[in-house]
């Protein structure tokens, strides 16, 4: 009974701070193996994130760069930790038929931006007497430029993937902008109609914000600029009650940082407001759904 208790608390409070698996993260992973322990790895993931479910990539190499693998993902966050799982290997260097594929169980530190923790392997082979396991050290990495994982998905060319009967997924380049920082959402609304109307504006001084909005991670309005003349958008809301986030991306933070901005929400005669803030490092962020 207490062990449910605990979980009930666990899925009640993950709204407030769920959000801070989403992100870069770069780091590695060390094997207990013996035949393991003298190799580093170099271990990055790229986690999107809606309510406390988590998709996304992984992304593993040697230092020397000799292989590596980008793995799909999918997990699960909760209130100090969160799960990750890789699903299937979408490349892999050199091409082979399978690749080794693990789940990671990472602790999130006070201030959120480090997380420790155990892996072991999910594809254990037929021969293969143990599976193997490890530590996990990863850090979130605000410089997109020194991620190898964001260069691979971001080539135009294929890459050679496990199975060559597998169609690559299109990774859309403004997804994984949206994916560098942490959300933070300000207000969660809840709507019987079936769309809402969006206002966007700068808040107080005009000093040249400018935003991308998302709606979940697919790009909206591209890099606009906020003034005192209403930026309007439609948006329709799905029929399930998961509901979809609106993100505000900063694309800079004007003459007087942060990026400041007014959201304002339409619903018929209905209205919402939210103030909103966000840097390089956060995206603010609104709940909407279906009542």
């Amino acid at each position: 009974m207490k062990r449910l208790l605990f979980l009930v608390l666990l899925f009640v409070s993950f709204a407030a701070t769920a959000q801070k698996a989403a992100g870069l993260w770069r780091g590695r992973f060390t094997s207990v193996s013996i035949l393991q322990q003298e190799v580093s790895y170099t271990y990055e993931l790229l986690i999107f994130q809606n309510g406390d479910s988590l998709t996304g990539y992984s992304y593993s190499t040697i230092t020397t760069g000799a292989f590596y693998a980008v793995c799909e993902i999918k997990g699960r966050v909760y209130d100090d930790y969160m799960v990750v799982t890789e699903k299937k290997t979408l490349y892999q260097n050199p091409p082979e038929p399978e690749g080794d594929m693990q789940s990671h169980i990472l602790f999130f530190t006070s201030d959120n931006n480090e997380v420790t923790g155990e892996w072991k392997e999910t594809t254990k082979r037929q021969l293969q007497m143990l599976v193997e396991t490890g530590k996990t050290f990863l850090k979130k990495e605000e410089d997109p430029t020194k991620s190898g994982l964001l260069k691979i998905l971001e080539k135009k060319e294929v890459i050679k993937v496990a199975d060559p009967n597998v169609k690559i997924p299109i990774v859309n380049s403004d997804s994984i902008k949206l994916a560098s920082r942490q959300k933070e959402i300000l207000q969660t609304i809840e709507s019987t109609a079936d769309s809402v109307t969006i206002e966007l504006y700068d808040d107080g001084l005009l000093d040249g914000d400018s935003v991308s909005v998302f709606y979940n991670n697919h790009i909206l309005l591209n890099n606009i600029l906020l003034s005192d003349k209403a930026i309007k958008q439609t948006i329709h809301l799905p029929l399930t009650n998961e509901g979809i986030i609106i993100s505000m991306f900063a694309e800079n933070e004007g003459s007087i940082p942060p990026n400041t901005g007014l959201l304002i929400i339409r619903e018929g005669d209905k209205r919402y407001e939210v103030r909103f803030s966000s840097d390089k490092k956060k995206s603010a962020a609104v709940l909407l759904r279906k009542k």
